[in-house]
Parts: C-alpha cells; structure tokens; sequence
C-alpha cells in the first residue's frame, strides 16, 4: 500500500525538508533574533551581519544549484543540505562570538539555498503527471507551519535552559529530517518500478489541459523581470506590515497580530493556490491569486483611517497574495521551461526573485524617510 502511494511519501519528505532548511533557517529565526543581539560582542550591527551573511550565501548556493543536484541527484542533494542545516545551528550552539555565528550562518545559508525550493520542484514534477499545484501546495506549507510551530518551541526551550539548548533542539530536527531523506527520498518513480501519479482514473485534474508550452528565449528575460519584480513584491512585505501598523496609529500587539495573520493566511494560501493551479490552469488561477493580494496591499494605504476591520482585511489578503512566492514560481518554471532544462528554469526563477526582494528591502525606510 505504502509503495502504491509512494508520491504522498515524497510530498511528506519534501514539506519536512522545507520546513527544515527554510522554515528554521529563515522564516521562523526572527524569534532568535533579540537573544543573539542582546549578546556580548554580537549587538544589533552583528545581528544583522549574521542576517546577512546567511542571505548572501543561500544566494551564491542559488547561482550553481542546477549544477549541485546534476553532481548528487536529489536524494542526496537534500541529505548533503540537511546536515550543513544541522551544522550551522550545532555552531550556533557553541558560538561565543560574532565569527562564530557567521560560520554558522553561511552553513544554514548553503542548506537554504541547495535544500529548498528547487529541490522540491524537482521532486514533485518527476513524481507528479497530474496534481502538481496541489502537491507544491501541500510542500511548501512546511516553511509556514514552521513560522507558527517553532517559535513557541524555541522561546520554551530558552526559557527552561538556555539559547544553546535551542539551537541544538533546531540541529537535531534538521539531522533527522536529512536522515529520513536519505532513507525516504526517490529520485524518480522508475527507481521503484512506478510511474508518476497521474491521479484516479477519469479524474485527471484539469491542468492537463491547461499547461503552457515553453517560453520562447525571446521572452525568458522578460520572465526574470517579472520574478525579479514579484520578489520585491513578496519579500519583506509582512515584516512592513506590522512598521505601516504602529507608524498608523495602531498598539503594537495588534500590529503583531496582523504579522501573525498574514503568516496564517500564507501558510493555508499556499494550498489552497496549488489546488486552484490545477483545477483552472496557471494564466487564471495566476491572476486570481494576483488580484487578491493587490488589493490586500492596496488597503494597507488606508491604514492611516484607523480601521481595524481593513487592517484585518490587508493582512489576510496580502498573506494570500505572498503565496505567489512559492508555489507560483514554483508552477512557473516547469509551465515554461523546456523539458530537458527545467531545474536551470527554477533556479534562475529563485536567483531572480532572491535579488528582487534583497535590493527592495532597503526601499520601505528610504521612502519613508
């Protein structure tokens, strides 16, 4: 029964691998943040050096990841990436010092950047002929079941030991995560005598029938653009949620809330985008999702009213529409990438839409000011 149903196993594998390598390493480590900035020597300056020095490592790992996986295929790509995870909460463990915490930064940034989402694409499009948006729905839940899970985690483990003791908890999630993908993970159906899930018979989801050719190279850099564009548009959008909420006027426990409701939406959004991915085809479930986060983003300029309901409404709306950053680009890659190339298609989708959101960030506080 197990082997029949061998995609959901994948899919579980995958969810747990992103939950690891980019749900600890970086959605859900701001709750570290004040600990390691209150340390000696560290300060608010090495915090964000650490910071950092994590982004700029998982970006360069993106650059030469198609290259990685052609060299270890996934299944030992994702273990290799799950220990350097392990590794650089191990060195945070015992870190005492701000060089310290950076080698332990560049480790999680290596596990990021090789054991994320382009590892996840490739999985669920060799295992997946039909059920694709849906399966990178459920997968990419892990990063955000991670945001809500791991803080309450971590701040309990500090509270009753100490910020080593949490650290170790974290490497020690990550080390059975990359054990269980090494002893888990397929690299393709046929290494088991299958062939890809093409869902019940005579129930083959709608996106079949919906799928794109590949992109002409005319188009490709115009593509890149547009991921570089969504990854302004997604990165750091619910970090600014909670400035635009307090600089308005609002308590800051309300304003923390909207981030928490933002984060919420996200996670249950990413499914529910998958699902629509393969019941209306990407051009509409793409504009849908598109809308939806317009308008959550275009009700955050009436914050200034003092309106609780829109403020609500902004946060649940601008989380649905930052789903676009995962399970889209995701989709995107393998609608429009030639068969033969589509890990190279994801990882220049994920390089581009890293640098969109890494030059936007410094824009909210320049405009501001």
């Amino acid at each position: 029964m197990m082997k029949r149903h061998y995609e959901k196993v994948i899919v579980g594998c995958c969810f747990a691998f992103i939950f690891v390598n980019i749900g600890l390493a970086s959605t859900a480590f701001s709750v570290h943040q004040p600990y390691l900035v209150a340390m000696e020597g560290i300060g608010d300056t090495g915090g964000s050096l650490v910071l950092s020095a994590r982004t700029f490592t998982s970006f360069v790992a993106m650059l030469v990841v198609d290259r990685y996986y052609a060299l270890l295929d996934a299944r030992r790509g994702v273990f290799v990436a799950c220990l350097c995870t392990a590794a650089g909460f191990a060195i945070y463990s015992t870190a005492t010092s701000l060089p310290q915490f950076i080698g332990g930064a560049i480790a999680l940034g290596i596990g990021y950047g090789f054991g994320g989402l382009v590892a996840m694409t490739m999985l669920v499009n060799r295992w997946f002929a039909s059920g694709i948006g849906s399966a990178m729905g459920v997968a990419t839940m892990g990063s955000g079941v991670a945001s809500i899970v791991m803080p309450l985690v971590v701040v309990r483990v500090i509270e009753a030991s100490s910020l080593s003791a949490a650290f170790l908890v974290e490497a020690a999630v990550a080390l059975v995560v990359g054990l269980a993908a090494v002893l888990l993970l397929r690299n393709r159906p046929s290494d088991m005598g299958m062939e890809a899930y093409a869902g019940p018979a005579g129930k083959t989801r709608k996106r079949a029938r919906h799928e794109l050719r590949p992109c002409p190279r005319s188009d490709q850099a115009l593509l890149l653009v547009a991921m570089l564009l969504l990854g302004a548009y997604c990165c750091g959008g619910v970090t600014y949620l909670s400035v635009l909420a307090t600089s308005s006027g609002f308590e800051p426990v309300f304003a923390a809330s909207l981030v928490a409701l933002a984060g919420v939406a996200l996670t249950a959004a990413k499914f529910a985008t998958g699902e629509l991915f393969d019941h209306l085809g990407t051009p509409l479930a793409s504009a849908i999702v598109f809308a939806l986060g317009a308008i959550g983003f275009s009700l955050c300029c009436f914050a200034g009213t003092g309106s609780t309901a829109v403020m609500l409404a902004a946060a649940v709306l601008v989380g649905v529409g930052l789903s676009l950053g995962s399970v889209g680009i995701s989709v995107w890659s393998l609608d429009t990438a030639d068969p033969s190339a589509t890990t190279r298609q994801v990882k220049n989708f994920q390089v581009a839409y890293a640098l969109g959101g890494f030059l936007a960030n410094t824009l909210p506080g320049i405009v501001k000011d």
